[in-house]
């Protein structure tokens, strides 16, 4: 892919070649990440009560369109991601935050190397802590160091094998590009956007109940979710291609707010929703048949 890090060409570059062990790695690789979200929204108390809609609402997600079902650099980018996410939530009213402000932004520095373009993460990230905790000159000491050790190794680690100017264009050449509308939109491609609109709507909608009844640590940790969904959308603009695969990136927040939808609503309701929900993903599945 032209928009991969070399890391992950050289790590995943052959499963282009083997369709279905691009699947399953995939899928394999969603359930974990399904399993940590939830660990994280049980960690952190962002739902009322224990239960496994969070990784469930993420598996959903991930997996929606089928622009997501093999392994994509946003794919393996969106797995550090949610580290990055479990550090900035643990920053609140840490005596160690210089050590969980470094730990988040080198989180989002590997999944640069993986996808470049996840750097760009680096400003919801730093209005993430600040969200958290008043920032101090440590802290940012901190956050830059975090930034610059996984990119200045994984130059390093090029750089000896005379590879070094190609780490560079890949990786900080073509991070911003110009966004052009030249995608094919099709029955099928306005489906997807539908879907996408519709979870975008739904967010919007709740954004105040999503917050209620939670504690401070709690209301911030939304706060933090929704930067990071934006701003992970808003990468995908970033790219002289339409690829919805970088929807990716905001898997987790989006996730842990559907969860978040369902909760806040009727046993009944929320069962419809799902449903619904789960149904258009299998039209979009199975449409091209």
């Amino acid at each position: 892919m032209a928009d991969a890090g070399l890391p992950f060409e050289s790590l995943f570059g052959w499963l282009k070649d083997y369709p279905f062990w691009s699947a399953v790695g995939a899928a394999s690789l969603v359930f974990i990440q399904a399993l940590i979200i939830n660990g994280l929204a049980d960690a952190f108390r962002l739902m009322t009560d224990r239960n496994w809609l969070p990784g469930m609402s993420y598996a959903l997600v991930a997996s929606a369109l089928p622009d997501f079902q093999f392994l994509s650099p946003p794919l393996v980018a969106a797995t550090f991601i949610i580290f990055s996410l479990r550090s900035v939530f643990l920053t609140y009213k840490s005596p160690k935050s210089a050590v969980l402000v470094f730990d988040a932004a080198l989180w989002i520095a590997v999944s640069s190397l993986f996808y470049p373009k996840a750097l760009l993460l680096i400003v919801a990230l730093f209005i993430a802590v600040g969200v958290m905790r008043s920032w101090n000159a440590r802290d940012q000491f901190a956050f830059f160091c975090g930034i610059f050790v996984p990119v200045f190794l994984g130059w390093l680690s090029y750089f000896w094998s005379d590879s070094g100017a190609a780490f560079r264009s890949r990786h900080w050449g073509e991070l911003i590009g110009l966004f052009r509308f030249d995608a094919v939109f099709d029955l099928a491609m306005i489906l997807k956007c539908v879907f996408l609109g519709f979870l975008l709507l739904l967010f919007l909608v709740n954004f105040s109940s999503f917050s209620r009844n939670k504690s401070m640590q709690g209301q911030k940790c939304v706060e933090v979710l929704y930067w990071v969904f934006f701003i992970g959308a808003g990468v995908m603009l970033l790219r002289p291609e339409w690829r919805l695969e970088a929807f990716v990136l905001t898997a987790a927040p989006a996730g842990i707010f559907l969860a978040m939808s369902y909760q806040n609503l009727r046993n009944s309701y929320a069962e419809g929703l799902h449903f619904a929900l789960l149904c258009f993903v299998l039209l979009l599945q199975y449409f091209p048949l």
